[in-house]
């Protein structure tokens, strides 16, 4: 019996033995799997950091297989110096790191930690300094880096007060300096200071750089953009922990406060005070109602601020500079997904233009509903898209069957076009109706309608359904509705098909009578985004689906009524009818008032980024950005493209005799000029000084030169209304795109063409022949 006792338990030893060696492995294994990631943070150990901390000791980094190692602030770091010498992997930056992207620094923002910076002007009760106007002939304690944040000089120049206008002081980091007079004011954080003086019983006045319109983010999350290409999934899924962590921080905030005290409190705070610093982040952080957004609209206006104070020089560059899926929690996206858009290029967009409201081209600007759903689609996948218009239908569907475009804004499912295009579900769905002559019986049948002509776009969805379903149809095809419209005028059609909002828009368009909208309850447009299928083996069509499901009735609301204004008829009670318009009428109403309040920030922002603020015009930016879209355009189809450059003679001449107010007001008018003299298509603004483009698709030298040589005359004929009535001219040059041809060489040549006008003895056209071709 102790023979087999013992024989049982050897058996159980070795069993053990076994089973631990096997484990060991399988540990290690697990240990092995964590890579190792490291972060620089801004400042010393607080809870302004907290969620990186809960996001290490709540595992949310293990659980996406990392390891992070947490650095703290020390003298003279510079955290983009320390993410582009690769000595940390990810870095926390001030606002200041703009400036740096803009001199050159490969730099991708991956979260803005707080939509409004805690960085304030702190003063006194007692001092009564309230406002910032209230500091000019002031001392004012501020670190160099808080000066390099020109969000405090921005609200100070506000009031008048200029860099001139205080005197700075060395920052001490303490209190006592205020509650004694040693200082009137100090840059402090509003999370930090204020929470001292209230431990002393001192009043204090918090000034603010949000309360006067300067609202900017600060502490964000970044990495170079290098490490971001080699490691797309390593930085998604780092973005992510690090979200969790930020989200358990704020939602348990004496818990953090707990932690920061056991292991990172190298400033020996008190439990009271990071609490008291947690609630306080909080509501920076969550200021829009989301954690961690970064808008481009908001960081151009960032921008500004800076260009104002002369930090950035004006031909900045911030493509790449925002993380591209920072929308992308709503969607619910896979890791490969995720990956797919940290590491996708531009897609080629296929828009058609002559399909308003649904689409068109303004300035040459796509815009209408479908750009507006497509936008929406970017900003939430986080995917990039170029627009390139194409004069008809057809040619858009040609663009795509030859893999010039990746994907179209807006089209129909039919059994052809899925031959070579998949589809996402339907966004937009709209009755099918007809336009036919205002004597046209209302009480029409499908079928008795398509036994008579009538005019359908080229290669639209419903020429391969009627013609499928009723093959003796006798369609009449046309390459816009304007045209078919006036088919019906001229009795050569009964009727045109499209959509009431199409329809509607060109007969306002276009002042036509005698027409009226009829709906026969035929059919619907229902309208998808169409992807090419070289992208059928990526998650590229799954994305795009996510993102048209996440689109809600309010977001499509609010789209159809910034653009939609006429509805059709339809044979049903008038009453009713007018009351469900009237319904439709106050709903939109609303929506559109929301829409405006809550937008009317970020309108401005994006007219700062693309317009001059003195003329209104496109600015060098713009116009840079307008010029490679219609270079692009006219390489692809091989059409004609011409620029205009022109400035105006002798300006200085107006500043110095007038004043430079009347040089304002002759720009002024200058740009009132050209929006009577070019075209609706042409593309023109402000290239700099008193140095102006116009870009003319569609036009060859010839034309452009009968252009130029118009608002030439113009000019000279006008009588500029300052102080002083003035008589100016202006010299022209033209050129015309040569195909191969780089966008520099083309302004170059119409440059040079400028400076032989002006050699010639200004106020005349100067014309550049292309260089000619070296014989072989």
């Amino acid at each position: 019996m102790q023979a087999v006792v013992s024989d049982l338990m050897q058996y159980r030893l070795l069993y053990t033995f076994f089973i631990t060696l096997l484990l060991i492995p399988i540990f290690s294994f697990g240990a092995e799997q964590l890579t190792p990631v490291s972060l620089q943070l801004i400042w010393k150990h607080q809870f302004q950091s907290a969620g990186y901390y809960m996001a290490i000791h709540k595992g949310f980094y293990r659980d996406a297989g990392l390891d992070l190692t947490i650095s703290e602030y020390s003298d003279n770091i510079d955290p983009v110096e320390e993410v582009l010498s690769q000595r940390f992997d990810f870095a926390i930056g001030r606002s200041t790191i703009l400036a740096q992207k803009a001199k050159g620094a490969d730099i991708v923002a991956l979260l803005a930690t707080y939509q409004n910076s805690p960085l304030m002007i702190l003063t006194s009760e007692a001092s009564g300094i309230t406002q910032p106007k209230e500091l000019r002939n002031k001392r004012i304690m501020m670190t160099p880096g808080a000066e390099k944040q020109v969000e405090l000089l921005a609200m100070l120049l506000q009031s008048g007060i200029t860099q001139t206008d205080f005197t700075r002081q060395k920052h001490n980091f303490n209190v006592q300096s205020l509650i004694k007079g040693d200082t009137d004011a100090m840059a402090s954080y509003i999370s930090n200071e204020p929470y001292q003086l209230e431990q002393l019983g001192v009043g204090y006045n918090i000034i603010h750089p949000k309360d006067f319109g300067f609202s900017m983010y600060s502490d964000m999350l970044f990495t170079s953009g290098a490490y971001l290409k080699q490691n797309p999934e390593r930085v998604a899924a780092f973005r992510q922990a690090s979200i969790r962590g930020w989200h358990y921080a704020f939602e348990h905030i004496e818990e953090t406060a707990d932690i920061i005290r056991q292991h990172y409190n190298s400033q020996n705070k008190t439990r009271e005070a990071l609490i008291y610093e947690g609630q306080t982040l909080k509501k920076l952080a969550f200021a829009n109602g989301r954690f961690g957004t970064i808008s481009s609209e908001k960081i151009n206006l960032m921008l500004q601020l800076y260009l104002l104070f002369n930090r950035i020089d004006a031909d900045y560059n911030f493509d790449n500079f925002i993380y591209k899926f920072q929308q992308n929690e709503q969607l619910n996206l896979s890791p490969e997904e995720q990956a797919f858009i940290a590491t996708a290029n531009s897609f080629n967009l296929c828009g058609y233009p002559l399909w308003e409201p649904y689409s068109q081209l303004n300035f040459n600007h796509y815009e209408g509903m479908i750009p507006d759903y497509l936008k929406l689609i970017q900003e939430r996948t986080g995917l990039s898209f170029k627009t390139v218009t194409t004069p008809i239908w057809d040619r858009t569907l040609e663009g795509m069957k030859a893999a010039e475009c990746d994907l179209i804004a807006g089209a129909m499912r039919t059994p052809k076009r899925s031959l070579y295009l998949d589809f996402t579900r339907p966004y937009l769905s709209m009755p099918a109706v007809v336009a036919v002559s205002s004597d046209y019986s209302d009480d029409l049948s499908i079928e008795v309608l398509l036994q008579q002509p009538v005019a359908l776009i080229q290669s639209s969805a419903f020429e391969e359904i009627i013609t499928n379903r009723y093959p003796d149809t006798r369609l009449v095809i046309v390459s816009s509705v304007e045209q078919g419209l006036k088919k019906i005028q001229q009795g050569q059609v009964i009727a045109m098909l499209d959509t009431a909002d199409t329809i509607s828009a060109a007969i306002g368009r276009f002042n036509l009578t005698g027409l009226k909208i009829v709906n026969p309850g035929y059919h619907n447009w229902d309208i998808s985004v169409a992807v090419d299928k070289q992208w059928s083996d990526t998650p590229f069509l799954n994305i795009l689906d996510k993102a048209v499901s996440s689109i809600s009735p309010q977001d499509k609301e609010q789209i159809r009524s910034r653009w939609v204004r006429v509805q059709y008829e339809q044979s049903i009670d008038s009453t009713l009818l007018w009351e469900i318009f009237a319904a439709l009428a106050i709903i939109s109403l609303f929506f559109a008032y929301r829409y405006n309040i809550i937008h009317r920030h970020n309108k401005e922002l994006t007219k700062l980024a693309r317009h001059d603020q003195l003329t209104g015009l496109y600015n060098r930016r713009m116009l840079n950005q307008s010029l490679a879209d219609s270079v692009a355009i006219a390489e692809r189809y091989n059409r004609p493209l011409s620029l205009i450059f022109f400035d105006i003679d002798d300006f200085k001449l107006v500043n110095d005799r007038y004043g430079h107010k009347a040089g304002d007001e002759v720009l002024i008018q200058i740009a009132e000029l050209l929006h009577i003299n070019c075209r609706i298509s042409d593309s023109f603004g402000r290239w700099g000084g008193e140095e102006f483009l116009i870009i003319l698709p569609e036009s060859p030298l010839n034309s452009a030169e009968k252009s130029a040589e118009k608002l030439r005359l113009s000019i000279a004929q006008h009588q500029f209304q300052t102080e002083a009535v003035i008589q100016l001219t202006s010299s022209f040059g033209i050129a015309e795109y040569q195909p191969g041809e780089s966008m520099d060489s083309f302004v170059n040549r119409v440059d040079q063409a400028l400076y032989r006008a002006k050699s010639a003895g200004k106020n005349c056209v100067c014309k550049d022949e292309p260089p000619s071709q070296p014989s072989e």
